[in-house]
């Protein structure tokens, strides 16, 4: 195969984006479209060796999948075992248990299906997970198994037919995506489609189609056409890379926007043109030759790092690690990925050899954290009863889950009888929810909260597709039931209620004006813990004995300048029925915050970020009504 340079150029346009985007660096929202760019250019060139090898009668599976393994499982095993050793160092046993289970399914390239049960890509756990990012390597795998079977297939039948099947598969595959990541699908059916093959194998076979149709001679060879449509190419990237979110139905249609991007680059990305100039420059060739390992170093050194350092990561230190993902994927490139594809320094039986046997090490390794629970007897029996709390059974109790705190896939006509108790309405998201057993210990209430939903009205988020419908439900509720008194709260600095503000000021401006009768109390954000309270504390040697410690919240800053802004639109209301209660004001001393509490028994404030646990709840609601008697109530 010629070698194009620009291809290397194109796959630095995917890695580094990729990068930034997880490096959480704002203008790069949607950064995580580079493992889409990745797609199409690995269908492109795994279909160009396949076909090329089918036709000339020279295509082997074995010699295709040595290939795979020389490429892929080298540098993926040294940076599995270096994380590996950073995870006993620096995870609590709860997070190492979760290494394990995800050291085991990477093993064996199906970690896409482990996060997919797990959780979602966009989720606030996600940037503590040292091997979140191979889930791509996951899909890619996957499709690798059956794709040159199925070319094998259709060529023993009629050659003629394979690119028409390839374009029925890709059709059929872009249709289940665009289907399963619509917004108001089943949020479990929404992170399948991220996750899994079926509806990513369109954009590796997209790549498959370039390949083919260059084969039957159908691209365009004029000059200015060719600039044209590869600058279109540039902008479509650019683009979705700037513009696009996690609040983008993603893959779905907008997926086409990155990937023809792409596509368009490959195909009139001809030697003259600007866009093979951009990126035929050494910098990009640099980053494009390591682009894989550059892109398997950069995950594990941010989640380590936040981690290390417990908190959200400095634009120093962001920097750092950038640099060092480069710098270590330049060496694993140079020193590991190009001696193994050597074959005359590593012979076809020694690279499935060293396959089989790291495969079935590694996997062993992560069977055996995980069966051992992360290996508690590193810690203390008091420092184990505190980490034990990531675990807090109580929650779905306490929160009432499902029947009061309605989840992604619930609407309005879930709320039970049981939530409609009092003339106090508690509206919100979970963090709202976690209120409840307080706030209801001193006045009856009513619970009407939903994850990831804040009481804003209008509010639209891809991942709660019924929150709007939610809140007027709740909105209407007042508006019928005329409440004493409403408590607004929500994690505000959730990154989903982002640009909210305008609609915010619209509800609060609403509910306040429209029911003169009612009190509304707008609560701060609670302090944030990262990666939670229980860590933190252990972090900090602040262990459970019930007394009222004080520790540094990292995020205090952030929290503190988005109430702010919440109590400015309070103020400038300037109506009496609705007031603002600082979060931080009650459990906070300067930037230290309250860490546990002794009533009704000894727990942290929060188990994990910020959820209350029972006692949080009881300790948080009771400082909260002492503003109301007596603060508000003497004014």
């Amino acid at each position: 195969m010629n070698y194009r340079p620009e291809i290397d150029g194109l796959r630095a346009l995917a890695v580094l984006p990729v990068v930034l985007y997880h490096s959480k660096i704002n203008l790069f929202q949607g950064g995580f479209v580079g493992v889409d760019i990745f797609f199409v250019i690995s269908g492109f060139l795994i279909t160009k060796i396949i076909i090329t090898e089918v036709f000339q009668s020279s295509f082997s599976i074995i010699k295709f999948y040595e290939r795979r393994a020389r490429r892929i499982l080298p540098a993926l095993f040294t940076v599995l075992i270096f994380s590996t050793v950073l995870s006993w160092a620096l995870l609590p046993p709860i997070q190492f248990k979760d290494f394990g289970q995800s050291l085991f399914f990477v093993s064996f390239f199906t970690s896409n299906i482990l996060f997919w049960i797990e959780s979602g890509y966009f989720t606030e756990a996600t940037e503590l997970k040292p091997l979140i990012h191979t889930w791509s390597l996951g899909v890619e795998e996957q499709f690798y198994i059956f794709f040159p079977l199925l070319v094998l297939f259709i060529y023993k039948i009629n050659k003629k037919y394979i690119f028409p099947s390839i374009f029925l598969i890709l059709t059929i595959s872009l249709f289940l995506s665009y289907i399963y990541s619509a917004p108001n699908i089943d949020t479990e059916l929404r992170e399948a489609a991220f996750f899994l093959l079926p509806t990513r194998a369109w954009e590796l076979m997209l790549g498959s189609i370039l390949c083919l149709s260059n084969k039957h001679s159908v691209i365009n060879s004029n000059g200015m056409f060719n600039n044209f449509m590869s600058f279109i190419g540039l902008l479509l990237i650019f683009y979705s890379i700037l513009f696009f979110g996690e609040n983008t139905p993603f893959p779905g249609l907008y997926a086409l926007v990155p990937t023809l991007g792409a596509a368009f680059i490959i195909v009139f990305g001809t030697n003259k043109t600007y866009a093979f100039k951009l990126l035929t420059i050494k910098p990009m060739i640099f980053i494009g030759l390591t682009s894989y390992s550059i892109y398997l170093w950069h995950q594990p050194l941010l989640a380590f790092s936040r981690f290390y350092f417990i908190g959200e990561l400095s634009s120093v230190t962001v920097l750092l690690i950038i640099i060092t993902s480069i710098f270590l994927g330049y060496c694993s490139w140079r020193y590991i990925e190009q001696p193994f594809r050597d074959k005359n320094k590593i012979s076809r039986k020694n690279i499935f050899i060293f396959s089989i046997a790291g495969t079935l090490i590694l996997s062993s390794i992560g069977m055996i954290i995980h069966l051992n629970d992360g290996f508690k007897n590193r810690y203390s029996t008091n420092e184990i009863a505190l980490l034990d709390f990531q675990s807090y059974e109580q929650r779905d109790e306490l929160y009432r889950e499902r029947d009061c705190l309605l989840k992604q896939n619930q609407d309005q006509n879930s709320f039970k009888d049981i939530c409609k108790a009092g003339e106090t309405y508690i509206w919100g998201d979970s963090h709202a929810a976690g209120l409840y057993a307080g706030i209801n210990l001193n006045e009856e209430a009513s619970q009407f909260t939903a994850s990831g939903c804040p009481p804003i009205l209008n509010i639209k988020i891809n991942a709660v597709p019924n929150c709007a419908s939610i809140n007027d439900y709740i909105y209407s509720s007042i508006e019928q039931a005329k409440p004493r008194r409403v408590f607004l709260s929500a994690y505000w600095i959730h990154d989903s209620y982002e640009g909210s503000d305008d609609l915010l000021l619209k509800t609060l401006s609403k509910i306040s004006n429209e029911h003169p009768s009612v009190e509304f109390y707008v609560l701060g954000g609670l302090p944030i813990w990262f990666p939670s309270l229980p860590v933190t504390m252990l972090k900090a040697d602040n262990l459970l004995n019930g007394q009222e410690t004080y520790i540094e919240n990292q995020l205090f800053k952030k929290i503190a300048q988005k109430d702010e802004v919440i109590k400015t639109m309070v103020l400038d209301l300037n109506n009496k029925n609705i007031k603002f209660i600082s979060m931080l004001d009650l459990l906070c001393e300067g930037n230290h915050c309250l860490t546990q509490a002794a009533d009704p028994n000894i727990e942290p404030i929060a188990f994990d970020y910020g959820h209350l646990t029972r006692s949080g709840s009881v300790e948080v609601s009771s400082r909260i009504f002492d503003v109301i008697n007596h603060s508000f109530n003497n004014n």
